[in-house]
């Protein structure tokens, strides 16, 4: 008995001292830990048309005529936003339900576009439990309203905090999700323009290129509130964006889809309250065949100070569909629809007739 017990006892030693020579079991929750891409984004052979459709605006057939709806292949609905429990609310769930109607009898796909809080986001892809709950609850969404696709809009992702490397984990949850044989559904999402290299331009991880099906890429909002005469989203910053993401950073050029914006900033004055609609911009005189204008706003000085506005007429706008077509890139995207004119003037109308004039 005492040699039997002996030899257990040398016998659990050496595996207690084999077990110390061994590379610590690291928890699956753990942060570097990154799930491996099952099935990737197929390839985006068409031009895509993509307009984001905010929660707060009319998106009736009074607001949106079937017209402009006509003009895009997807419709964005903003925001889904993520909650401090991971879960995901819809704001106007009567606003989705009727976008979503609407465009099934249009033939356009209808994403739901998510975004939140830095923190909490930052939070939900640190854990795959965590990201668990957040998948759970935006997957119970597209089957509840009959979504086509997810657009995740984190503004941003970073390299500073790490949380680059959970945006990477989540996006191959979720392409392994939407991309599986039998699922067809897409998944995008939206991100800087790449003209400020830094955390968050590094942020977007190589690695999730074959997640996604493309990128709408925000080529706008460049502005200053310090100097005079920026125009805030110009043909520059399309090429910018270009050169950065597709010859730069090697993204395949389907996965590129151009931003442009439906509104107008001022430069070298205030943000707040200075900020136009382009239909607010018509409305108040401005040519659709220039890109600034002189205005007022009853949110800024009550409306007694003029200054200038900058936007996207329709030259500019005819000017970067070509270019985004000439580049063989993944199409183009408006934010937002809601902003804009539906008569002659329309800026998504003069990008559509301008792809279909190139295609004759």
């Amino acid at each position: 008995m005492k040699i039997l017990r002996g030899t257990f006892l040398i016998c659990i030693l050496l595996l207690a001292l084999h077990s110390c020579g061994e590379k610590p079991v690291v928890s699956p929750d753990d942060p570097e830990i990154t799930p491996s891409l099952a099935y990737a984004a197929p390839d985006n052979n068409n031009f895509r048309r993509v307009g984001y459709f905010p929660y707060y605006r009319d998106l009736s057939s009074a607001g949106i005529p079937d017209s402009t709806l006509l003009r895009l292949d997807v419709a964005c609905f903003a925001f889904a936003e993520i909650q401090p429990d991971f879960t995901v609310k819809v704001p106007s769930p009567n606003e989705l339900y009727n976008l979503v109607r609407r465009c099934k009898e249009l033939g356009v796909k209808v994403f739901l576009s998510f975004n939140g809080e830095h923190s909490i986001y930052a939070r939900m892809v640190s854990k795959k439990g965590y990201r668990s709950v957040f998948i759970n609850s935006l997957m119970e969404l597209v089957q509840r309203y009959g979504i086509d696709g997810i657009d995740n809009d984190w503004e941003y992702p970073s390299t500073k905090d790490g949380s680059s490397k959970g945006n990477l984990s989540l996006m191959r949850e979720l392409s392994n999700i939407l991309h599986a044989p039998g699922v067809n559904k897409y998944l995008t999402a939206a991100i800087t323009c790449g003209k400020y290299v830094g955390s968050y331009s590094n942020g977007i991880l190589d690695e999730v290129y074959p997640c996604v099906d493309w990128f709408n890429v925000m080529t706008y909002d460049d502005f200053s509130t310090t100097t005079a005469g920026i125009h805030h989203s110009p043909m520059e910053l399309l090429e910018t964006g270009y050169k950065y993401w597709v010859e730069t950073r090697g993204m395949p050029p389907a996965k590129f889809v151009g931003g442009i914006p439906i509104y107008g900033r001022p430069s070298g004055m205030t943000q707040n309250g200075t900020i136009l609609t382009y239909k607010g911009i018509m409305a108040q005189g401005g040519d659709p065949d220039k890109n600034q204008a002189e205005v007022t706003s009853s949110s800024y000085n009550n409306g007694k100070t003029k200054y200038t506005v900058y936007y996207n007429g329709r030259p500019l706008v005819r000017k970067k569909t070509r270019f985004c077509m000439d580049k063989g890139v993944g199409g183009i995207m408006f934010w937002e629809a809601g902003q804009d004119t539906h008569d002659g003037t329309s800026l998504i109308k003069a990008a559509y007739d301008e792809i279909f004039k190139q295609q004759i």
